[in-house]
């Protein structure tokens, strides 16, 4: 018997959901940040009894190693290998600044080394010509140079590489079996050469360390099948992920991304602001009907042209550290308290103020019931880590309490406008979608300040992730970067390229043993003489043209008609679907009374507390009231009233004068 398990791990908590007879069993346990691996496994041998050694499970994963990895600095030592003349590319960058303005601008702090930069003479023109070919000596000569350099692994970026790619895999052909090895026409076949050099360089410098965890990982629960959530809300076999591990920068937040997207669909609300809110950070994103895709996002102040989901990521989570600078300023974020010691709540030795201590502090975050991993929830502890910061800002306890959340809610806003307005959207015309063990407890404030009216709190909203996971198609991806003029490409021509890259991803994804169920075209368009494109789904029905001009005019609130639109890049996903495990329909029955009333700050009576659980469908809310979930908590403020619907999704609007 087939079982299937999504796993999200984060830096605090670790998420899993198991579906097995045509029932979910959900865990929610802390994590090993050390040793990620440990925590899964422990999960999974507390998940309803599952045997390892003789389960068949299907397990897709969401992993932050690779993010991790990047954050920390701790990845494999990394030569680059370009073209004579070009070992500076990685330094040097681009020529945006993002502090344009300041007199005294801070340099951005990377990794790239300047020592381990070398170059061969090989060249190949910008129509894809040969020109030069490096000899057997030189790359002999090269491979002297790594020897003494003690490398770990190498990318290899050359110039028009996506036109040519023969001298990368030549280098790549000389280079692998002693060491880790990336070039830049495997994994970004586009132009743009300093975006390609940083993916390729990223892959290399992650890949040792995602090899070694997926292999470990895998190895330990044979004979399961291990999947891996990838940036773009596909997935791949673990082992087809180990040597892409650019592609999981966005593993993690991508799988509530696509439970977002599920949801949305079965309750008609396909215009969803995503609200990820965990232990140690919060995850924003869009969804209009589809989750978006972005070829320009970034981690960590690296540019990331990869295709991925347009999600913007703050330090802010239940965990974020809250601390007053020499000016007496209140700051949230973005340290966090982690899974160890954690908040000073949980009582485990954390004596730092975070944003659950002030959610218990205020009353939002009752300590009426034991909590994930068996915490007792402490508010006692909570209030006393608040005494050395209420005493800095020369206010109570409570007033402290109440100014970490207002901050935190305030950066959650900001990324939502990033997001939203800042991508010509309206969060107005909006559905804002929280989750994760911390986002219900915040949402009612923010939709407020975004003046949005309308709220959807998913079912099982603390391991959402992990639900997501189960519902992602395993995919793949194949691109080519043209830079012609739109209307001097005939539909024929287009429609022969799209063979051509369907075929190459239809190809990778046979070799894992798989056959597509579908595809997509998209294409990456902008005006004449832009630095950058959007990217358009295409079908042949379609005006796209006029569709690329409606689209730029709501991204940039302008079009150019006068200039011609020039077609960028060609990409082609294809899909193999899952058989993904729907939920059950609740049944209507009597109204749920509460279980509790618990006082909390501004609130002029004791709030009501329901069990989540216990709630049948139909059963009406009214703010203010708690409810809590078996992974989280939603505080109802006052001016909202709540509605269960027949999954168990809780829709929230906004009531009006009257209502």
């Amino acid at each position: 018997m087939t079982q299937l398990v999504g796993i999200d791990t984060g830096g605090t908590f670790t998420d899993f959901i198991l579906y097995r007879n045509g029932e979910f069993t959900t865990q929610k346990i802390l994590s090993t940040p050390h040793a990620p691996q440990q925590a899964i496994l422990q999960g999974l041998q507390d998940l309803a009894e599952i045997n390892l050694d003789e389960a068949e499970i299907q397990l897709v994963h969401g992993t932050t190693v690779a993010t991790n990895t990047l954050l920390q600095g701790n990845g494999a030592r990394t030569a680059f290998i370009t073209n004579r003349g070009f070992k500076d590319l990685l330094m040097i960058g681009r020529q945006t600044r993002e502090q344009l303005y300041s007199l005294c601008p801070q340099r951005s702090i990377n990794l790239f080394a300047p020592d381990l930069c070398f170059e061969v003479d090989a060249r190949v023109s910008a129509s894809g010509r040969s020109l030069v070919r490096a000899s057997n000596q030189q790359v002999q000569a090269l491979i002297a140079q790594l020897e003494e350099q003690a490398i770990d692994a190498v990318a290899i970026c050359m110039l028009f590489s996506f036109l040519n790619d023969d001298d990368e895999r030549r280098l790549a052909n000389a280079l692998r079996g002693h060491y880790f090895v990336s070039y830049s026409s495997e994994l970004l076949p586009e132009q743009r050469e300093y975006e390609r050099a940083v993916v390729t360089w990223l892959n290399s410098y992650l890949g040792p360390v995602t090899q070694h965890y997926l292999s470990d990982l895998q190895q330990s629960l044979v004979p399961s099948h291990v999947h891996v959530m990838q940036s773009d809300a596909t997935t791949l076999p673990a082992a087809a992920a180990r040597n892409q591990a650019v592609k999981l920068l966005l593993s993690g937040p991508a799988g509530g991304v696509v439970a977002a997207s599920s949801i949305g669909l079965q309750t008609q609300q396909t215009r969803l602001l995503t609200l990820d809110m965990g232990g140690t950070s919060t995850d924003v994103a869009l969804v209009d009907g589809q989750a978006l895709i972005t070829t320009e996002g970034s981690v960590s102040g690296y540019p990331l042209a990869m295709p991925m989901l347009d999600i913007h990521t703050i330090g802010a989570g239940g965990g974020s550290i809250a601390r007053v600078d020499p000016a007496h300023g209140l700051h949230v974020g973005p340290n966090s308290a982690g899974a160890d010691p954690g908040p000073a709540c949980y009582g485990r030795g954390g004596k730092a103020p975070t944003i659950t201590d002030a959610n218990v502090v205020l009353g939002r975050l009752p300590v009426v019931k034991r909590w994930t991993g068996g915490l007792q929830l402490n508010k006692s502890l909570a209030e006393t880590s608040m005494q050395a910061l209420a005493g800095q800002l020369n206010c109570s306890v409570t007033q402290a309490a109440q100014g970490i959340v207002a901050l935190a809610n305030a950066h959650m806003v900001q990324a939502l406008r990033v997001i939203s307005i800042q991508r010509g959207y309206d969060p107005r015309n909006f559905c804002l979608f929280p989750f994760g063990g911390a986002g219900t407890l915040h949402m009612c404030e923010i939709a407020e300040q975004l003046n949005m009216d309308q709220i959807l709190v998913p079912i099982n909203a603390g391991i959402l992730s992990a639900y997501g996971m189960l519902h992602a198609p395993i995919g793949q991806m194949a691109a080519r970067s043209l830079c012609r003029p739109w209307h001097d490409l005939s539909t024929a021509e287009l429609k022969q390229l799209f063979a051509k890259l369907q075929a190459q991803a239809t190809n990778q994804l046979r070799q894992v043993g798989l056959q597509p169920s579908r595809l997509a075209h998209w294409l990456d368009l902008r005006y004449s003489g832009q630095a950058t494109a959007i990217s358009m789904r295409w079908l042949e029905s379609n005006d796209i043209a006029a569709e690329f001009a409606v689209a730029h005019q709501q991204r940039y609130g302008f079009q150019l008609s006068k200039y011609p639109i020039e077609l960028v890049t060609v990409r082609v996903w294809v899909y193999r679907d899952v058989d993904a495990p729907q939920l059950a329909r609740l049944t209507m029955g009597d109204a749920a009374k509460p279980v509790d009333h618990v006082d909390v700050v501004n609130c002029s009576q004791p709030v009501s507390v329901f069990i989540r659980s216990e709630l049948p469908c139909g059963q009406k809310l009214t703010g203010p009231t708690i409810v809590l979930d078996d992974f989280g908590t939603l505080f109802i403020s006052q001016a909202w009233r709540a509605v269960v619907d027949a999954y168990g999704h809780i829709h929230l609007h906004r009531a009006t004068d009257g209502q």
